[in-house]
């Protein structure tokens, strides 16, 4: 069993975040969901990167640090603006986060301006067509860079398609059942695998 922190993306807990942890709990983990936006949630990305700004990122990331304090030792997984959060929280527990799954892509550790956590694997799942993705692909090299020169595995896996939040199925112009499938078939492996060894 694995101690799991799951961050959403900045449209909320949706629905393919409740199936992720329910999934993870059938499989025996304990999960914690991050919800930073107190219950709201968005359908649409423009009010909901409104909603982050407003509250600003320091704040976001000061709250994410007080919401995974004490559950440990664990596993972030964290959806596009939650993988920055993911990452974050991981670094800042380096002692403490067994890997990081960071779905929609991840943020160079300079932007963070915090190190990868030695040892640490990470894993980014992306859609090829991805457009929120598109003007970010420097960033998976760096992001190997920082994770491999911590001495972490690092995973880069695309899927085909262009949905972002590809595992949710109340999003239908992003949702890929069968991406969605395998996604989560993965994060379960990469959970039981870095769990087992912590």
């Amino acid at each position: 069993m694995a101690q799991v922190h799951l961050f959403p993306s900045v449209l909320g807990v949706r629905q393919g975040i409740t199936d992720l942890a329910a999934a993870l709990t059938a499989e025996g983990h304990s999960v914690t969901t991050v919800d930073l936006l107190d219950g709201e949630t968005f359908d649409d990305y423009e009010p909901a990167a409104a909603r982050v700004e407003a509250t600003g990122f320091p704040a976001l990331m000061s709250r994410a640090l007080e919401a995974t304090a004490g559950v440990a030792p664990f596993v972030a997984v964290g959806f596009s603006n939650g993988a920055g959060m993911a990452q974050w929280v991981a670094a800042s527990r380096p002692e403490e986060a067994l890997g990081v799954l960071m779905v929609g892509g991840g943020l160079p550790m300079r932007l963070l301006e915090v190190p990868w956590p030695k040892g640490v694997p990470g894993q980014v799942h992306v859609t090829a067509e991805d457009p929120f993705h598109a003007d970010e692909r420097q960033f998976d090299d760096e992001l190997q860079d920082d994770v491999e020169h911590a001495g972490g595995e690092f995973t880069f896996v695309e899927y085909q398609g262009k949905g972002h939040l590809f595992n949710d199925p109340t999003l239908p112009a992003e949702y890929q059942p069968e991406e969605a499938r395998i996604l989560t078939r993965r994060i379960l492996e990469f959970v039981d695998e870095v769990g087992a060894i912590g």
